[in-house]
C-alpha cells in the first residue's frame, strides 16, 4: 500500500497502522503521525495536533498511557502505580517491577522534601524492600535521611524521571518528547560530518536537499590588495569580531584597517613609533586595543578604537622583545625577551612575579591559553624542540617534546585553546591536542615551502576545521582533513610570511608577503550566493 492508498482508507475510517512510508518501506507510518504530533506540540500548535489524532485515529499516547504520565507529571506516584495494570501495550510477561522501583523512589524523595521522615523510612521498609532492592542501593537510599537533596523537586527531574520511563517501558508506550526534531538534526549534523569540504554557516543547511560542500567554498580569489606597507609583512591578525585587521611590517610600522560596508579595507590607523621592524600585531579581547612587538626591542600598547596612539610601553632596559601576548582578559602583557626569560605586565606597565625558568635558546613564540582562568603560558621551551606548557596555578610544566631537529620557527592557538599548530624548519606543520592531561599529535601537514623565513600558519574555517599557512614559493596552502594541501592560491609575487583567517567570516582569509602586500581571500565570483 502507498502513501496516497494509506491516506484514503485512513479518512474512510481505516487505521494507518501496519502501513510504511516510502521510498523504502523502513518507516511505519503510525510512528511518524506520532512523531509529527509531538513535534506540533512542542511548537505550541496543539489544536493541529489534536485534530491530527482525530483525522489519523493516531493517538499519541493511548489513554491509559496518557493518564500514567499526567499522574506522574502530577507526582502522584501511588496512583501512578496502580494505573501500571491498565495499560494495554504492557505484554503478558512484562515485569514491571524496574518502573515500580523508579516511582517509589521518587515517592521517597517527596517524602524527604518534604520533612516526613516517618513516612520515606515506611516507604523504604514496606515498599521498596520488598522489591528485593540491593541492600547496598538500600543503604544509599536510607542514607539520604541524613543529608537530603532536592531530587524530584524541579522540571529538569521531571524530564529525567520520563526518560526513565521510557528505557524502562517497551519500545512505543511513551513517545521520546522533541525525538523528530532530534531525527532532522542528527541527520543534518551526520551530512556535515560526512562533506569533505565543509565551510558554510549551520544557516545555510537545509531539510530540503542534501547537503555537501565543493571546493568553491574555500576562499580562493583575491578580492583586494593592500599596498600601504613600504617594506615586507611579517605579521597579520583579524579582529576577533571580523571587522578590522591588523598588520606588521618590516618598515616599522604597523597598519589598523578597517572594513566599509562593501567588504573592502580602508587604512584607519597607522601605528608610528618603533624603531625597528614589527614582528608582531596583536588585539586585545575586547578589541579595543593592541599590542605591538618591535624585533629585539619593546612590546607597545595601542588605543585601536579612537586615537590610533601608544598608550603604554613595555620591556626592560637593554633586553629587547621576541614575542608578545595578551592576558586571556586583557588584563595584562606578556613578553618573550631576549634574555630568553617571560615576563608579565599589568596593563600600567607594572612587572608581575614569574617563576618559570630561563630558556637555553631565544624563544620565538608565547601566548597564554585563553579560557576563562588563562592558566597555561604557552611557549618555546627550554630547547627549540620543545614546546612549554606552563601552569600559572600549579608553576608544574608540562612539555611537548619533538625529535631533536625538528626546530620550532612559530605556533598557533586554536581559539578555544584546545588544539596547538606547531611550524617546524623541516617544512612540516603539526596539530597536537594539549587539553587533556597528556599532549597528544593529532596530524601533520606537508607542502609549503621553507628555507630561511619564519613562515606562519593558523586555523579557520568552519569551526577552524581548516589549516592555512604562508609559503616561501608565493604562495597561500590550505589542508583540510588529508596530508596533502587541496588547495594553493597563488598572487603574491613574495614569499608569503604569514596568514589570517576571519573568525566572523568563514569565507574570508587574508595573507601578507615579502611582496609588501597583502591579499584579501574570498569566494570565486561563480560560487558567491
Amino acid at each position: 500500500m502507498d502513501d496516497d492508498d494509506a491516506m484514503e482508507e485512513s479518512s474512510g475510517g481505516k487505521l494507518l497502522k501496519d502501513c510504511f512510508l516510502r521510498p523504502n518501506g523502513l518507516v511505519k507510518a503510525s510512528e511518524f503521525v506520532r512523531l509529527i504530533t509531538d513535534a506540533l506540540n512542542s511548537l505550541g500548535f496543539n489544536g493541529i495536533a489534536t485534530d491530527l489524532e482525530k483525522q489519523s485515529r493516531i493517538p499519541l499516547h493511548s489513554p491509559a498511557a496518557k493518564q500514567f504520565l499526567q499522574l506522574v507529571k502530577n507526582r502522584e506516584w501511588e496512583q501512578s502505580i496502580d494505573s501500571l495494570k491498565f495499560l494495554d501495550e504492557l505484554p503478558d510477561d512484562h515485569d514491571d517491577k524496574a518502573v515500580r522501583l523508579l516511582l517509589l523512589e521518587q515517592k521517597y524523595f517527596q517524602f524527604l522534601n518534604k520533612g516526613q521522615l516517618p513516612e520515606a523510612l515506611k516507604t523504604i521498609r514496606e515498599e521498596i524492600q520488598p522489591l528485593g532492592l540491593e541492600i547496598r542501593l538500600l543503604h544509599k537510599l536510607a542514607s539520604k535521611m541524613l543529608k537530603p537533596d532536592d531530587s524530584g523537586e524541579d522540571d529538569d527531574d521531571k524530564e529525567v524521571v520520563r526518560k526513565k520511563l521510557q528505557k524502562l517501558l517497551p519500545l512505543g508506550v511513551i513517545v521520546p518528547e522533541r525525538r523528530l526534531e532530534y531525527l532532522l538534526e542528527n541527520d543534518l549534523w551526520r551530512q556535515r560530518i560526512n562533506c569533505d569540504f565543509h565551510n558554510v554557516p549551520d544557516s545555510d543547511l537545509s531539510l530540503f536537499s542534501y547537503h555537501y560542500c565543493d571546493r568553491q567554498k574555500i576562499p580562493s580569489e583575491t578580492l583586494q590588495v593592500l599596498s600601504e606597507h613600504r617594506d615586507e609583512v611579517w605579521f597579520l591578525a583579524f579582529s576577533h569580531d571580523g571587522k578590522y585587521l591588523a598588520s606588521s611590517s618590516k618598515d616599522k610600522t604597523a597598519i589598523l584597517w578597517e572594513m566599509d560596508e562593501d567588504g573592502k579595507f580602508r587604512e584607519k590607523h597607522k601605528l608610528v613609533g618603533h624603531e625597528k621592524p614589527v614582528v608582531a600585531v596583536l588585539w586585545s579581547p575586547d578589541d579595543q586595543q593592541v599590542i605591538t612587538c618591535g624585533e629585539n626591542e619593546v612590546i607597545k600598547r595601542w588605543d585601536a578604537a579612537v586615537s590610533g596612539q601608544c598608550v603604554q610601553t613595555y620591556g626592560n632596559v637593554g633586553v629587547g622583545s621576541v614575542s608578545c601576548g595578551w592576558f586571556h582578559d586583557g588584563s595584562g602583557i606578556i613578553g618573550a625577551m631576549e634574555d630568553r626569560r617571560i615576563y608579565l605586565w599589568s596593563l600600567d606597565g607594572t612587572e608581575m612575579e614569574h617563576e618559570q625558568e630561563q630558556r637555553a635558546q631565544k624563544m620565538s613564540d608565547v601566548a597564554m591559553t585563553t579560557s576563562s582562568d588563562g592558566k597555561w603560558i604557552v611557549s618555546v621551551g627550554k630547547e627549540q624542540h620543545e614546546i612549554s606548557l606552563f601552569s600559572r596555578e600549579t608553576r608544574a610544566e608540562r612539555v611537548i617534546q619533538l625529535p631533536e631537529g625538528n626546530v620550532i620557527t612559530s605556533f598557533s592557538l586554536s581559539r578555544d585553546s584546545r588544539l596547538l599548530l606547531i611550524d617546524l624548519i623541516s617544512e612540516e606543520i603539526q596539530l597536537w591536542c594539549i587539553a587533556g592531561e597528556l599532549p597528544f599529535k593529532v596530524q601533520w601537514f606537508k607542502g609549503h615551502k621553507r628555507t630561511r623565513s619564519v613562515i606562519r600558519s593558523c586555523f579557520g574555517g568552519y569551526d577552524e576545521n581548516f589549516i592555512a599557512s604562508g609559503s616561501e614559493d608565493s604562495q597561500v596552502y590550505i589542508w583540510h582533513k588529508g596530508l596533502r594541501p587541496y588547495r594553493v592560491l597563488g598572487g603574491h609575487s613574495g614569499a608569503v610570511n604569514c596568514v589570517s583567517w576571519n573568525p566572523a567570516n568563514i569565507h574570508m582569509l587574508a595573507s601578507g608577503s615579502d611582496d609588501r602586500t597583502i591579499r584579501i581571500w574570498g569566494l570565486a565570483k561563480n560560487s558567491r550566493k
